[in-house]
C-alpha cells in the first residue's frame, strides 16, 4: 500500500480542496486569472467576511490556485498551514516584521541570503530593531546571542558558502530563550529537510528557486502553525506580502 505521507505521494496527488468545482472537476488545479470572486449567497459572503470560513474574495489576498499551492507546501513541510507571497523577500519581510517592533532584538546567522542580510542590516535598524549576526555553527555563540532576543533567523545550507548547521539544536536554543525561530529552507527544499519537524517555528521558501524549478516563477511561502500564520496574516501580509 502506498504511504500517503511520503513526499513522492504528496507530490503526485494534487490537493484540490481549495477548489469547490464538484464532480467532473479538473485533474490538475487550474490557474485562476481573475481579481475578484463571487459568493453563492449573501449569507455565504457574510460568513467569509466574519472569518467563519475561508474563500477567495480578491486575488491579492486569496486565490484558489495559490491556496492549492499553500496546501501542498504545508503538507510537504509537515505544518498545519502555509501562506503564499509575491516573492521570497515578501515572505521574509512579512514574517520578520510580524514578530518584531521597535526596541526588539533579533539574531540571524551570517551568510544568509544577501537581500535578507541587507534587510536586517539596513532597514530594521531604521525601525528601531537591533540585529546581531552569529556563526550558526557555533552553538555556544547562538545560545549567548539569542538570550533576550525575540526572533532567531536561520538558514541551512546557507547562501553562497553553503554552511550546514545543527537546525534542531538551534531551534531548541530559541525555544529555551522564548524566541520565535524562522528558517529559509529554499536550498534544501522539504524533500531533503523539514525543519518544522526539528522544532523550527516557521519555514520560509523562495519558491522561485527549486520549488518552481524552471526559472518561470517568482513566489514565496511561509509554513508553520496556524497561530503564527494568523499573526502574519493579520499584521503584515495585507501590506507587504500581497500576490
Amino acid at each position: 500500500m502506498t504511504d500517503p505521507t511520503t513526499a513522492a505521494t504528496l507530490l503526485a496527488h494534487d490537493d484540490l480542496a481549495a477548489f469547490d468545482l464538484g464532480a467532473g472537476g479538473p485533474v490538475v488545479p487550474p490557474i485562476f486569472q481573475t481579481s475578484l470572486f463571487t459568493f453563492e449567497s449573501v449569507a455565504a459572503m457574510e460568513a467569509v467576511f466574519a472569518g467563519e470560513r475561508r474563500q477567495a474574495i480578491y486575488s491579492r489576498g486569496d486565490n484558489p490556485t495559490v491556496m492549492a499551492f499553500e496546501a501542498k507546501l504545508a503538507a510537504l513541510e509537515g505544518t498545519a498551514a502555509a501562506r503564499g507571497f509575491a516573492s521570497g523577500m515578501a515572505a521574509i519581510s512579512s514574517t520578520v516584521l510580524a514578530f518584531l517592533e521597535a526596541g526588539d532584538r533579533m539574531v540571524a546567522v551570517r551568510h544568509c541570503y544577501p537581500d535578507a542580510y541587507r534587510l536586517f542590516r539596513r532597514l530594521l535598524p531604521r525601525l528601531g530593531i537591533t540585529v546581531e549576526f552569529v556563526d550558526g555553527r557555533d552553538l555556544d555563540a547562538v545560545a549567548r546571542a539569542v538570550e533576550g532576543a525575540k526572533l532567531l533567523y536561520l538558514e541551512s545550507p546557507t547562501s553562497v558558502v553553503f554552511e550546514t548547521h545543527d537546525v534542531a539544536a538551534q531551534a531548541a536554543l530559541a525555544r529555551a530563550a522564548g524566541a520565535v525561530s524562522v528558517i529559509d529552507n529554499s536550498w534544501a527544499t522539504p524533500l531533503f529537510q523539514q525543519p518544522h519537524k526539528s522544532g523550527v517555528d516557521l519555514v520560509l521558501h523562495s519558491a522561485s528557486k527549486y520549488i518552481s524549478g524552471h526559472s518561470d516563477t517568482v513566489a514565496g511561502v511561509v509554513c508553520g502553525a496556524r497561530a503564527h500564520l494568523d499573526r502574519i496574516n493579520r499584521l503584515t501580509y495585507p501590506f507587504l506580502g500581497g500576490k
